[in-house]
């Protein structure tokens, strides 16, 4: 008995008994039997060895399994092994050093939670190649087993060996094996009138043989489902004899791989099944003809079932509702649909010589009891005509419920595919919406918000879809429209925002508001927008609004959104407004009293087309105006004011008659003259001295403001119109003591 250590994993291996004659363990450890396909070997064959176990082995008692089978390998090789799906631990060690020395070992280890096993009636197979100098020799091989558990058990020993001699050469031809086996094509199904081919593949279990030069086989099939179509061919070497469905092939010449040895070719005459038999098949090599007949070769799978079915020929836009065939059994039934369901078929169905014309107007057609080929084409289509539907559902709290005649205005309530369908939901009144849903929801739909507040849809002609009754049904739901959002109203001409207008909206619905503008002096422009937030909250953009000029002064903005919309109106003089122009008293000098005038009105006007600006600019005297952002009463872009400084002698006056007789407008399609506009700030004698920027300022500032009211200065030439307007630094209209002290304590701030 072999000692054996534990370890972390024992060697599981069967292993082969190379022996002529079947062989087993001692009768109380009778586990195995070995076979071998080749009981008298030679040199060069091969030999598989078939082990199967004729027990439960293992059971519950063993963590360890080892098999080692020793060999001489200087005249056995090992070709190959077949588990045949068990998963062990695999070897092979072969040396060539003589009996014994070379092994191929089998193991398997199993830790605490489980025991190892393996099943009655498994197989295990080994394939050896004989060595071509091992004629005469004796070959010794040795089986050991052994297992490990709850105790040691040793199921053979080195005793235990078989011996193998191989026959000696008596100088005799012998043919070299071959090993062919030939099996027929998986079953086929074609469509009866049309051809089927069945491949004929050969294979060897020889590894040294990889083709043939040489077959004959036999077949026989159903003449009155099939006819043959393969025929002889002198130049490959090929005669086949069909005699009324028994077939005999015979083929000779060039050596030919493994693979396909020949492809039966049939043409199906009926639907029907039969079946292509393989009967007898001899195969051979060139080498073995010398001295030997070809050997009868193996048929694996010797039938091959043709299925032959009744051809279903449809036109372009129809299926087969089970697949994609087009074949159907005979006496079966075909059914068939229409990938465009928007139409009524008339179709033309030829089957058995004859022709029938069907309307198909369901999403499906069956042809029943199909007993020949069928060929369907369309002979006709039209349009299907579906029926409207209208329900109403009212959600309101009103006393009287909404009904269709209330809700929606129609001309038709049946339409036909491809037109489109149109219909008007009616404006349910302010504070109320309309839901429109369409069943089936496949039906697309365009609509139109009218002026009046009126729906117009459009049911899209080319995507109608009816239920299984080639219905439509639209339902309207009114209910309570609980979305109100605020109007907020800027801009230079905001003052022409009628106080009648409302201030609040409800989403969906149309606005329409007045504007009491005076067109003998400005120009007027309107923008609409609302803020729309970027998805997420991060950030967004002004989203502009069409909107109608009713041409009476009112104005309606179509559909308004979900959100706060701004009105923002602009204005421009096209003449000078009295009401818009002011005369005061600036400063008074020794010998002068400067006279200030100030036109309001915005130099900035957004166009009709709402993309480009008109400038203009007010003059006294030829002379473009100061523009002073500090003198508007009015806010929005563009807003500002114009003001100039008129010197006159002391004792004289300057009036707004007199004023307005010297006042003009200068427009431009460009912004210019940016020098004329007066900037923010107490830099008085604009010379840049202390601090950054536009408010560069010090005591000489101050200094200057004290003395132009002081009346040190009387000219413009002296002191510029620019730096007397500037020296109102708290823009109360007048040049004063104040001004100088503002800004002194704006020094002591700094």
């Amino acid at each position: 008995m072999r000692s054996m250590k534990k370890i972390t994993a024992f060697l599981l291996a069967m292993v082969m008994v190379l022996s002529l004659i079947p062989s087993a363990f001692a009768a109380d450890d009778d586990y195995f039997d070995v076979t071998f396909d080749n009981q008298e070997p030679a040199a060069g064959d091969e030999i598989t060895a078939t082990v199967t176990l004729k027990k439960q082995f293992g059971m519950n008692t063993v963590k360890s399994l080892s098999w080692s089978f020793r060999y001489n390998s200087d005249y056995m090789t090992c070709t190959n092994v077949n588990l045949n799906g068990q998963t062990f631990k695999y070897s092979l060690n072969e040396k060539k050093s003589g009996e014994y020395a070379s092994n191929i070992s089998f193991s398997e280890y199993s830790d605490t939670s489980r025991w190892c096993s393996v099943p009655k009636g498994f197989k295990f197979e080994f394939t050896f190649e004989v060595t071509d100098d091992a004629a005469g020799q004796v070959l010794n091989t040795s089986l050991d087993c052994y297992t490990y558990g709850k105790k040691f058990k040793l199921l053979s020993s080195e005793e235990n060996f078989y011996n193998l001699t191989v026959a000696d050469s008596t100088g005799e031809p012998r043919p070299t094996a071959t090993g062919y086996t030939v099996s027929m094509a998986a079953d086929q199904q074609v469509a009866a009138g049309n051809t089927v081919s069945i491949p004929v593949t050969v294979a060897s279990s020889k590894k040294k043989i990889t083709g043939f030069n040489a077959y004959d086989m036999t077949f026989t099939y159903d003449p009155a489902a099939l006819t043959l179509n393969t025929t002889s061919d002198d130049a490959a070497n090929l005669t086949v004899e069909d005699n009324n469905g028994s077939v005999r092939v015979r083929r000779y010449g060039a050596t030919q791989a493994l693979g396909e040895a020949l492809a039966l070719d049939f043409t199906a005459k009926k639907a029907a099944s039969s079946t292509v038999k393989l009967n007898a098949a001899k195969f051979d090599i060139d080498a073995n003809s010398i001295n030997f007949d070809a050997p009868d070769a193996t048929i694996t799978d010797a039938d091959t079932v043709v299925k032959s079915l009744w051809k279903v020929t449809l036109p372009d836009g129809f299926l087969s509702t089970a697949d994609d065939s087009m074949l159907v059994e005979d006496g079966k039934d075909f059914t068939f649909k229409a990938t465009d369901t928007h139409y009524e078929y008339y179709l033309n169905i030829t089957t058995n010589g004859a022709t029938s014309i069907v309307k198909m107007d369901k999403a499906t057609y069956t042809i029943k009891n199909v007993t020949d080929n069928v060929t369907v084409t369309v002979d006709n289509k039209i349009g299907k005509t579906y029926t409207i539907n209208y329900v109403v559902v009212d959600n309101t709290t009103t006393e009287n419920k909404a009904t269709v005649a209330d809700l929606v205005a129609y001309t038709a309530t049946t339409v036909q595919y491809p037109n489109d369908y149109k219909f008007t939901v009616k404006f349910p009144g302010t504070g109320y919406v309309v839901g429109v849903g369409i069943e089936p929801d496949k039906n697309k739909r365009d609509y139109v918000r009218q002026e009046n507040g009126d729906y117009v849809y459009t049911l899209l002609g080319s995507s109608l879809t009816g239920d299984e009754n080639n219905e439509i049904t639209i339902t309207l739901t009114k209910r309570e429209n609980t979305s109100q959002h605020k109007i907020e109203v800027v801009g230079s001409g905001s003052d022409a925002f009628s106080e009648n207008n409302a201030l609040t909206f409800y989403s969906g619905e149309n606005y329409t508001f007045t504007l009491n503008k005076n067109d003998t002096y400005y120009d007027y422009s309107v923008l609409v927008y609302y803020w729309k937030q970027n998805i997420g909250g991060n950030g967004g953009k002004n989203i502009r609004m069409e909107y109608k000029d009713n041409g009476d002064g009112t104005y309606t903005i179509i559909d308004m959104p979900y959100a706060d919309v701004t009105i923002s109106i602009s204005k421009m003089a096209k003449a000078i407004d009295p009401d818009a122009v002011e005369v005061s008293t600036y400063v008074e000098l020794n010998n002068k009293t400067v006279f200030k005038v100030v036109v309001q009105g915005s130099h900035e006007l957004l166009n009709r087309d709402q993309t480009t600006y008109s400038y203009t600019w007010f003059t006294y005297d030829g002379q473009k105006m100061y523009c002073n952002p500090r003198y508007t009463k009015f806010a929005g872009n563009g807003s500002s004011s114009s003001v100039y400084l008129v010197m006159v002698d002391k004792g004289e006056t300057l009036t707004k008659e007199d004023a307005m007789e010297k006042l003009g407008i200068v427009t431009s399609t460009e912004q210019e003259n940016k020098d004329q506009t007066l900037t923010v700030g107490s830099d008085v004698n604009e010379d840049g001295i202390g601090g950054v920027g536009i408010n560069r300022r010090d005591v000489n500032d101050v200094q200057l403001i004290y003395d132009l009211y002081n009346r040190r200065y009387d000219s413009f030439e002296t002191v510029s119109m620019r730096k007397f307007l500037k020296a109102d630094v708290n823009y109360d209209g007048v040049l004063d003591s104040q001004d100088a002290v503002k800004l002194a304590g704006e020094l002591l701030a700094d």
